[in-house]
C-alpha cells in the first residue's frame, strides 16, 4: 500500500489547506518571508492509481484544438495563462497557449523534466492523468515559452486531488535539484521554494558546446499542477538575442494559477 493512503484526520487538514491556498499562490500578499502554508508531501509519498481523483478535465466546448503530435486538449482554453502576463511579451509577442494545447497522454513529461532527462519514481505511472501543453512561440538564438498543465480533478470535492498535485509538485522539484546529476554540468538556481511553487533558473549545457538557459515557473492551483517554463538554446559563448527580464515571481505564478482555479472551478 503506498505511503499516500491517509487517515481521515490528515484528509481533513490537506482540504482545509486546498480551500485556503487554491487561489492564491503568492499567499497573503505579504511576500514570501511571512507564507504559513503546510509543507509539501515528500516525492516519493505519491498516491495510488485507485485513490487518484476523476483524471483529466471533462472536454471543453472553449478547449484548445490539436497542434502537431498528441491528442486534442480538453482543458479549457480560459485555463492557460494569458500571454500578455508571460515575462518577455513586449519584445517576443506569445501566442496565445490555446492554439496549440494537445495532450501528451499519462507518460507526458514537463518541459523542465525533458530538459533535465528527469524521470520519475515509477510510483507516479499510473496515477497521472495526463499532461497537457502548449507552445507560445519564440525565435531561434532567443526565448521560446511553453506551458504545461496536469489536473488531477475538483479538488473542492476531492481531498486527494490537491493532495496529488502537492505530491506531483514535489516529485518534479526534486527531478530540477537533481538536473545536475541527470545532465552532468548542468547548473540549477533554486529561487523561490514553497509548499506550493517552485521558481528556478538553470543551464543545461548541449554537446555542441552551446547551453539551454531555462528560466522555470511550477505552482499548484486547487487539484492542478501547471507549468511555465522560458527556455534559450544558444551557441557556446553566445547570449539569448533579448534580455532577460521579467515582473516578480509572485506575478507570474499568480497568473499561471489563477485562470486555472477558475476555469476548473476548484477554488
Amino acid at each position: 500500500m503506498r505511503p499516500l493512503r491517509l487517515a481521515a484526520t490528515a484528509v481533513a487538514c490537506l482540504t482545509a489547506i486546498a480551500a485556503l491556498t487554491a487561489c492564491d499562490p503568492e499567499g497573503s500578499g505579504g511576500g514570501d518571508a511571512g507564507k504559513t502554508a503546510a509543507a509539501p508531501p515528500a516525492a516519493s509519498g505519491t498516491p495510488s492509481a485507485g485513490s487518484t481523483a476523476s483524471g483529466s478535465p471533462k472536454s471543453d466546448p472553449g478547449a484548445a484544438p490539436s497542434a502537431g503530435g498528441g491528442k486534442s486538449s480538453t482543458v479549457p482554453a480560459a485555463a492557460w495563462i494569458a500571454p500578455q502576463q508571460v515575462p518577455l511579451n513586449a519584445a517576443l509577442h506569445w501566442t496565445a497557449p490555446a492554439t496549440s494545447a494537445k495532450s501528451l497522454g499519462a507518460k507526458g513529461q514537463f518541459q523542465i523534466e525533458q530538459l533535465c532527462h528527469g524521470k520519475r519514481s515509477d510510483d507516479w505511472t499510473d496515477t497521472v492523468p495526463g499532461v497537457d501543453t502548449a507552445s507560445l512561440g519564440g525565435a531561434s538564438g532567443d526565448w521560446k515559452a511553453d506551458q504545461s498543465i496536469v489536473s488531477f480533478g475538483d479538488a473542492s470535492k476531492s481531498s486527494v486531488a490537491a493532495q496529488s498535485a502537492f505530491g506531483l509538485l514535489g516529485a518534479v522539484k526534486d527531478e530540477v535539484k537533481n538536473c545536475a546529476t541527470t545532465v552532468p554540468g548542468a547548473k540549477a538556481e533554486i529561487t523561490g521554494d514553497d509548499s506550493e511553487y517552485l521558481v528556478a533558473t538553470v543551464t543545461v549545457p548541449q554537446s555542441d558546446g552551446g547551453t539551454v538557459q531555462v528560466h522555470e515557473y511550477l505552482t499548484t492551483s486547487g487539484g492542478a499542477l501547471v507549468e511555465l517554463t522560458l527556455h534559450a538554446q544558444t551557441a557556446k559563448g553566445a547570449h539569448p538575442k533579448t534580455a532577460w527580464s521579467a515582473p516578480a515571481d509572485t506575478a507570474v505564478l499568480s497568473a499561471l494559477a489563477k485562470p486555472v482555479c477558475t476555469a476548473f472551478k476548484d477554488c
